[in-house]
This record gives C-alpha cells, structure tokens and sequence, in this order.
C-alpha cells in the first residue's frame, strides 16, 4: 500500500501535530515551527510576550496554511484508500490546527461584547464547523470517535483560545522568569501534554487544585485569575452555546473573620447563626463545572476549616453551615499565600495532609527583583501594563517613558522592590498624580534590621514600628506578624502603616 505522504511531508507533519500539543509559552515551540516550515520560518525571541512585539508571530498563521495545504492533500488520498494507524494521527493533527485557527476568531467575536450576566451567546459558526468537520472526517474518523466529538473539539477551541489571550495578556513580560511562569500557568490547564489533555485529562483538571507561592506583591492573583478564566467549559450542542461563561470566583481568607470565611465559603442554612435570615448559597455551590474557587491566603485559614476544605478537596462534597445534607462540588480550587507553609507545618498552624493535597500542582511566582535581574528591560514592560490600565492608549508610550525616568532617578537601577510589583505600581500612580515616586522607605537587612538606627536618633515608638515592620514583612500577614509580637493584629497594622509615613 502506498503511502499518503513522502518522507518530507510526513516530517512535516509530524511537527504540526506536535505544535498542537506543545506548550506554546516554552522555547521548543519554536523548534517545531522550524520544523514544519523550512525555510520561511521567520526566527524571534524563544519567549512569547506582549511586552516588546505585541505578541505577534508570523509563523503561527504559515503553520495554519501549511496545515489546510497537508490536510487537504491527505483527504483526496483517504477518499482512494484506508489510511494506517500513523496517517490517521498524522491527518486529525492537521485538521486540528487547521480548525482552530479557521473558527478561533469566530468564537472570539461573539464573546468579545458577552454580557457574563447575561446568558452566553449563541455561536452561529458553529453550524459551518460541523460542516467541516464531517467533511474532513468524513473519509477518516478522528483518532477517537467517542471522544473527539464536535462539540468536544469546539469546547477544546475555546478553551485553547482563552488560555492563551488571558495568560499572554495578564502575566506580562519578557524576561525568563516571565516566560516560566506563563509556562506554569499553560500547564496547570492542560497538563505538560495537551493531547492527553484532550483525550481524557479535560475530565479530572478540576480534580487537581493548584497552590500558587510566592513573596506578597508579586501578582499571585492575576496568575489565579488567568488559570480561573481558562478552565474547560462544554458546549451545549442542542442550545448552540456554551454551558456558561468563564468563573471565576476569589475569597480573600486574611481579610475576613472564621466564621464570614465558612459562610461565604460553604454558604448557610436559614438560623444557622445571628444574622442568617435566609438560606445562603456560598462560593462550592455557585462554582459550576469548569470553574475556580480561589482561596488567597490559604496559610491564614483556621485549623478547623483547614479540615473542612481537605474534605471537600478528597471527597468533593461540602454541607452548609446549618445544615446536614451534602452537597458535590463541580469545580476546581487553586490556592495561594505568601506563607513558607512547611515551616507552618513545623510551627503546628497548618496541616500536613492539606499540604500535600494543595502542593501537586504547584506554581512559584518570582519577586519583581528576580525579574529585573534576568532582564532589566522588564521594569517598562510592567510600567507599560499598569500604565494601560490608567490611560488611553494613545499617551501610553509618552507616560511610560516619563514615569520610567522618574522611578529610576528616585531609587536606581538597584533597588530591591521589597513590595515587588504592588510597590512598582504604587510608585507609577504616585509619579503620574504627584510628578514624583516619593523617598524611598526603609529597607531593613535581614540579618540586622536596625543596623541604619545605630546614631540613637529614634524614639522607642518608631523603634517599636519599624520591628513590628520587619516581622511583618518577614511573615507576610498581620496575623502571624501579631503572634509573634504577642500584640493584637491591628496594632501591627497601626504600626507599619505608621513607620511608612
């Protein structure tokens, strides 16, 4: 039996099946673009950014084309002959690439305007892409039938879709540690296996929380965010919708008493406490399949709700407050703090078995200085992003470039962001009301915090505030902060607000 592709074309495609299934914030993306192209691959950076190009790549839309002109090929020779095991891969991987980039921007215009409180819209491209799909698959089935549905891939698609725009346009940069870290995020949604993910692993995603880590100030949030926005959502074939929009849904575990924390988490029966005048619904219940529950601050949460969030994580079952019936959880959970958690495991204040269910899938957010040192042209693309948030694009470059300037004479190449990308953002905002960043607070060496207070020029009270500064930043919140100092949390809070001033 002859084959359907020559050596060369098989190669070919070989590379195209393994960009749809590679990371596309990692360096290899590039080494099967060069692959699949040849010759008119068009060399750029290894790291994929908004921060210097716009995020543009010229060899995404050349891969489609050589994809359409494969597929195309392959589909007049299955409609003479069967295809073998490998041609049939080799072709659904094509057809893949060639649909997606084919109806992505489809998919992207209805949702563009979507009102989330409003039902999704109804996808009208849908009904083309049925076409096509029969007729790509009607001479060769995809690789698994039961699986590899229509409406399947179209969820796949939009997924795609969404995780790459939410992550290229939420965590920005271009230095190394950037790219890692979109790379994290890509692979907390799809596995480091995309078509696995496909195939299967879409099921249990949800199954498997992630806990982001990393110093406060530096963006753990937005990273939670991008991974809550880019979940897997169905489509519902009959209504020709998606089965809702994209859910994300934060609590802030530090800022709330226990008791608002569990009612807000789990939701409350009618009487269940003082105040509870109704039946509640908490976050569990209103996240639907293919949402987030995200819980900051998770090193802050109580050692009794810390034993409630393991059930739901293990059993995926919750009861409200006051009530007894349970209840399943549909969701995912991803987590975050700024706590060093094995020495809360050590110290008694945090469990051991949440630990370990938190951390198997577990994301490291790199502070701002790490950032600058790998690439000091980072601290304009940050500039770029908090600026464009607070201004028309059309003063973006002017302010930029004059709040660069500002920062860099007022603290210097060199200084350490101690409040990473909130410090950063602060001083863009004070620079673009006031003219000016500010004096720079204190920093205080680890090793001797008042080793700059040896000419007894202080009083006690700002002795006083400026340690209760430096355990504060040590731990990271409030709370543990007044631990240690055995002094209520809002004295500690009295006292760094004050040492800043």
């Amino acid at each position: 039996m002859s084959s359907l592709l020559c050596a060369s074309e098989r190669e070919i495609a070989r590379a195209l099946v393994a960009l749809g299934r590679v990371n596309p914030f990692l360096p290899e993306r590039r080494v099967w673009e060069a692959r699949a192209l040849g010759e008119s691959f068009v060399p750029g950076p290894a790291v994929w950014s908004l921060g210097d190009d716009g995020g543009e790549n010229p060899n995404v839309q050349q891969a489609a084309g050589v994809a359409h002109e494969l597929a195309e090929h392959m589909r007049r020779g299955l409609m003479r002959r069967a295809a073998s095991v490998e041609e049939r891969s080799l072709y659904a991987g094509s057809v893949f690439l060639v649909l997606y980039h084919r109806y992505q921007p489809a998919i992207a215009a209805a949702f563009g305007g979507a009102d989330p409180q409003e039902r999704p819209p109804e996808i009208e491209s849908y009904r083309e892409f049925l076409e096509d799909f029969h007729r790509y698959f009607g001479v060769c089935g995809p690789p698994e039938p039961t699986v590899d549905t229509p409406a399947h891939l179209f969820a796949c698609f939009f997924q795609i879709m969404r995780a790459f725009d939410t992550i290229l346009g939420t965590i920005v940069g271009g230095s190394l540690p950037a790219a890692r870290l979109r790379a994290a995020a890509w692979q907390s949604i799809f596995s480091f296996d995309a078509g696995r993910y496909r195939r299967f692993l879409f099921r249990s995603m949800a199954d498997v929380p992630t806990l982001i880590t990393g110093p406060t100030g530096t963006g753990k949030e937005l990273v939670a965010r991008a991974i809550g926005l880019s979940s897997y959502i169905p489509f519902d074939e009959p209504q020709g919708r998606f089965a809702h929009h994209p859910t994300f849904l934060p609590l802030h575990l530090a800022a709330l008493p226990s008791t608002l924390v569990e009612a807000e988490l789990f939701g409350h029966r009618k009487g269940a406490f003082t105040g509870a005048i109704a039946d509640r619904e908490g976050w569990l219940a209103r996240c639907p399949r293919g949402g987030v529950v995200f819980l900051d601050e998770i090193g802050e949460l109580e050692p009794m709700l810390q034993v409630k969030i393991l059930r739901v994580l293990e059993q995926r079952t919750f009861s409200p407050v006051g009530g007894v019936s349970e209840r399943s959880f549909l969701g995912k959970v991803v987590a975050a703090t700024n706590r060093d958690l094995p020495a809360a495991i050590a110290a008694g204040t945090f469990r051991r078995d949440l630990y370990y269910r938190l951390c198997g899938d577990r994301i490291e957010v790199p502070a701002l200085r790490e950032r600058l040192d790998a690439d000091p042209a980072e601290l304009g693309r940050i500039l770029r992003a908090v600026i464009g948030r607070m201004v028309p694009e059309l003063y973006v470059d002017e302010i930029c470039s004059e709040v660069e300037a500002a920062i860099l004479e007022a603290r210097g190449p060199a200084w350490p962001w101690p409040g990473n990308v909130r410090e950063l953002a602060q001083c863009a905002r004070n620079v673009l009301i006031q003219g000016t960043c500010g004096p720079p607070e204190p920093v205080l060496d680890a090793s001797d915090p008042f080793s700059d207070l040896s000419d007894g020029a202080l009083s006690l009270q700002e002795v006083a505030d400026r340690y209760s500064r430096h355990v504060w930043e040590q731990q990271g919140t409030y709370k543990e902060a007044a631990r240690i100092l055995g002094i209520d949390w809002r004295t500690v809070r009295s006292r760094v607000e004050r040492s800043r001033r």
